[in-house]
Parts: C-alpha cells; structure tokens; sequence
C-alpha cells in the first residue's frame, strides 16, 4: 500500500515538473507558423515579418506554411488538430475567430475551445470611401445623401463575410440606411467598381484605399478604429463623429488547446520583446497595421467580445449560413 502511494506522488510529482521543463527546452526544433491565406497578400506579409524577428529573438527556426481556402478555415482546422506542443501555431483573425460561427453551418473546429490565445499581434482600421467626383464631403452628408437615395445605393466589398462586407451591415444598423452589397473577389475589383461610378461607395482596407485618397480619385471620410492610430492620423473616425462604429481587421497568433502555458508565455514574451523594434513597426504601417500587443487572457477577452458583437450584426442584416 505504501509502495503504490509512493508511486502515485512520484507520477504527480513527474506532472508538476513537465511544464517547467518543457518551456525550458523549448524550442527545440522547427516551429510551423500557419497563415491560412494565400501568399503575398497583407496577413501573409505579417507572418513572414513575424516569423523573421521571433526566429532571431527566439534562436529557433521559423516556417511560415500557407494553407488558404473556404475564408481561412482550412488553416485554422489544421491547427486546431495539430499536437499542442508549441511546434505549430496559427496567425488569423475576425474571421476565422469571430466571424465563423455566425456564417457557417458547419465549422470543423471550435474558434475558442480549440484554440489557446498567445497574443494579438496588429490592428487595422477601415476607410469609409466614396469617389471624389462625389459631391459628399463629410461622413453627416454622406448618411444623409444615402437616407436620401433610399434603396437606389450600393457598396462594393473584397467578398460575402469579408470585413469589409460586414462593418457596411453595421454602420447601414448604427445610421439608418439601406445600401446593397455588391461582392467582389477581393480589393482590387472593389476599388475597381467605386473607380467605374458602378458603386457608390465602399468600407475598405487602408491599402485598398489608401492610395487612391492619396492620388485624388476618393476621398476618405472617416476611419472605423476606436482611436486614431498611427495609420490614419488625419483621418477622424466614425466613433469620434457620433456614429458607434467600431471595426478593425485585428490578427493574432493562436496555439492548438491544451498547450502548455509556459510554453505560451515564452512565445507572447518573445512577441513583446520584437514589438519594440521601430523597424518592424514601420514595415506593418505601411500596410495599413497598427501593432497592438495584448497577452493571452485580454487577446481571449477580444475575441469573445467580438464573437458576440459580430454575431449579434449578422443576425439582424440576416445573413444566412453558408
């Protein structure tokens, strides 16, 4: 009896002490940062910066793997069922974090119960946009202009489910406009469209819209950050001109459940530590993304708050499940 009770706290003894080890070896062999889109767009671009700067803080060697398709949710699956051990780790987002619940009939993962938060990495605002041929110079004339036209307005967006999709359902639900949503397959059919006069205006991503401010052919009325950032300086946004409107394309890096929390805290540590480079910060601005750095339990409170939100927006535009 003795001998099996001493068994038994040698075993939990060897439980208690595996974390600590683990963290301490850890890394030890090749770490598999996941980006569930295609390369070269924006999300693509943040991981192989990310993945540059924590090889060298973390002396580990990093490998940015691209599985795209179905709005990011094969990636997210892949890490969802990979082993939690630290060696693959996810970088996604509102969509598939905080959007699939509400669009999918069927997701093959479980954006919170399958997922330990690391940290939020970058937040990026929107630019409500119309053509500077437009006589619309001020965010009140343009939701007075769209009251106005009534069912006769639509709005280009880079797809169904895209956030720039979804933030035009919540201002249409925050103002008190209608406008029809014209899907596009990406941002450059959208910018396209507003170009042509075939839209009236669209909700976009800043390096979407951006550029186009910049050379005169739109004219950007306002942000959708909670603040102003870095990214918009002169621009105001929608929350500061009355209208609750807050929608930003945030991302952040995500490890497969059950993975060991000294492992975790090493990781988001390291993420600390390469957010203070000015360097890297300048290379994400210029892409239209702040960095915000959030540990794991506020990056949960995120993403739980925005599950929430967004799905209460789907809701009542009525979108329906895919």
């Amino acid at each position: 009896m003795i001998g099996r009770f001493a068994r038994l706290l040698a075993l939990l003894a060897a439980v208690v002490t595996t974390y600590p080890a683990e963290a301490q070896q850890y890394p030890s062999q090749v770490i598999k940062l996941i980006v569930p889109y295609p390369p070269g767009g924006a999300v693509d671009v943040t991981g192989r910066l990310l993945a540059d700067y924590l090889e060298k803080e973390m002396k580990a060697s990093f490998v940015v793997e691209n599985r795209a398709g179905a709005a990011g949710t094969i990636g997210a699956r892949f890490v969802a069922r990979a082993e939690p051990d630290g060696y693959t780790i996810l970088l996604s987002g509102l969509a598939t974090h905080a959007f699939a619940p509400s669009l999918f009939k069927s997701l093959p993962y479980d954006p919170v119960a399958d997922f330990e938060p690391i940290t939020q990495v970058t937040d990026g605002p929107l630019i409500l946009a119309v053509s500077s041929k437009s006589d619309i110079k001020s965010v009140d004339e343009f939701i007075a202009a769209m009251k106005a036209k009534g069912s006769n307005v639509n709005h280009a967006s880079n797809g169904f489910g895209t956030l720039p999709h979804l933030s035009v359902e919540l201002l249409k639900q925050t103002a008190g406009f209608q406008s029809t949503h014209v899907a596009f397959r990406g941002g450059n059919e959208a910018v396209t469209a507003l170009l042509g006069g075939q839209v009236d205006f669209t909700f976009n991503h800043v390096p979407i819209v951006l550029p186009q401010a910049q050379d005169g052919a739109f004219r950007a009325l306002a942000s959708s950050g909670a603040t102003r950032g870095d990214v918009l300086k002169d621009v105001p946004t929608l929350r500061e001109l009355g209208y609750d409107v807050v929608a930003t394309a945030w991302f952040g890096l995500f490890a497969p459940a059950k993975t060991p929390r000294p492992i975790i805290d090493k990781i988001y540590q390291a993420v600390v530590k390469v957010a203070a480079s000015t360097d890297l910060k300048k290379r994400l601005l210029a892409q239209g993304d702040d960095m915000v750095i959030e540990g794991p339990e506020k990056f949960r409170a995120l993403q739980l708050a925005e599950i929430k939100k967004w799905g209460k927006i789907i809701a009542e535009a009525k979108i329906e499940k895919k």
